[in-house]
């Protein structure tokens, strides 16, 4: 798929750039103890931990698209850089401060160093790539990314596990320095963006920015049906990892087996990102993935209407929610940036419209899935969200069926 791409120096920056940020996601090393930190280590209850968590999706509701405005207006690698900074003094006040500092300023620090920058790297990368006329290579790219930052999350959940049984505070400190160390890495390797296109963006104001991405988001049918379907893909994936334990639990799967097991999992998905980085453009272009991740669904519901759920059972509906997860993220990002206009500078904006999406649908479909457990079991609850989504994804398919001839206008410079 790539094999005709000349990889220049800048598109080996990029590639190098990706896959570092990739391997070191924030919070990866602390993320299976995160609870037990908050909960241990820091002295929240329970109930303040939940509240923090919703409010990390109403924060990043208010601010994930004026974020993405400010970024396509003022400058992405500005956005980046501060974000990540942010970001990271808010761990290390949470490490430092504990309790004693209000969760409401941790989250609102955490909700504006995400927003700020979400979207940003990934938009500087697709015009790097699209400058060179490499868009399948960004695809491969980002597929790639995906497979090393599931291996890097197995590798990093058993390292951060290991550090917590000495202490709980020690993985956080250990994503707080990473994270600085990479916001560093950045600022030294990202590339400054070109005079002309600065100064294109500061003609702009930043209402003009925010109002030119709405209105090709609106126009355009197609993105607007990618945007959804990537919503209740995540959606589902996230809601459904909530109700993993509690199942594997049911089965009659030993605790003790859980960090392995998922472990092994994780590795799985990799792999499958890894393999999808070699995915014909044909098959990105034609929306042939598309019915994938609906065989996909349809495998991981199978397992699930047997008489009684054997741990084989559930372990495999698992894996396929896994081999949907290193399949999903670099296809939606793929083809969400094919459809946004090379000429749009406000890329960014649209990108957090999509992630805004997103978050709605989760949020919803995370507390859905709650209120369902209150009524029905853990299974009951799973079957009908998967059911949900796979209805959900059906009737986009079907949908968004369009002629190869749409959107020539985003599409000719990419040909």
């Amino acid at each position: 798929m790539t094999d005709s791409v000349t990889w220049t120096a800048d598109l080996r920056r990029w590639r190098t750039l990706a896959l570092t940020q990739a391997a070191l996601g924030p919070e990866i090393f602390s993320m299976a103890i995160l609870v037990l930190f908050f909960l241990e280590y820091a002295g929240f209850s329970f109930a303040e931990f939940s509240s923090f968590t919703a409010s990390l999706f109403i924060l990043g509701w208010l601010m994930e698209v004026p974020a993405g405005a400010l970024a396509d207006r003022f400058g992405r690698k500005r956005c980046l850089i501060l974000g990540n900074a942010i970001y990271c003094a808010a761990m290390l006040l949470l490490i430092v401060a504990k309790a004693s500092v209000p969760l409401a300023v941790i989250a609102l620090m955490y909700a504006a160093g995400s927003s700020l920058a979400s979207g940003t790297f990934q938009a500087m990368m697709y015009e790097a790539f699209a400058a060179r006329d490499a868009i399948p290579a960004f695809h491969a790219v980002v597929a790639r990314t995906t497979g090393v930052g599931l291996w890097s999350a197995a590798a990093a959940a058993a390292i951060g596990g290991w550090m917590a049984s000495y202490s709980l505070v020690l993985p956080l400190m250990l994503d707080a320095i990473v994270l600085a160390g990479l916001t560093l890495f950045l600022l030294w390797r990202v590339p400054v963006q070109p005079p002309h296109t600065i100064n294109a963006r500061e003609a702009q104001t930043f209402s003009h920015m925010l109002g030119s991405a709405l209105q090709v988001a609106v126009s355009s049918r197609t993105w607007c049906l990618l945007a959804l379907g990537f919503a209740v893909t995540f959606a589902c994936i996230r809601a459904s990892f909530n109700t993993y334990q509690p199942l594997m639990l049911g089965a009659g799967i030993p605790v003790e087996y859980f960090g392995m097991t998922f472990s092994a999992l994780v590795v799985v998905g990799g792999i499958v990102a890894s393999l999808f980085s070699k995915a014909p453009k044909a098959w990105l272009d034609s929306g042939t993935v598309d019915f994938a991740i609906v065989a996909l669904f349809m495998a991981a519901l199978a397992p699930l209407f047997l008489p009684a759920t054997s741990p084989i059972a559930l372990l495999a509906s698992i894996a396929a929610h896994q081999l949907i997860r290193g399949i999903f993220p670099s296809y939606y990002s793929y083809r969400l940036n094919r459809e946004i206009p090379e000429a749009l500078s406000a890329r960014t904006t649209m990108l957090s419209i999509a992630n805004l999406i997103r978050a709605l649908f989760t949020a919803a479909t995370v507390y859905g899935v709650g209120e369902l457990t209150q009524v029905y079991d853990f299974a009951s609850a799973y079957r009908w969200l998967n059911v949900g989504a796979l209805v959900a994804l059906t009737l986009l398919v079907v949908t968004i069926r369009w002629p190869q001839s749409h959107a020539a206008a985003a599409h000719t410079s990419n040909r």
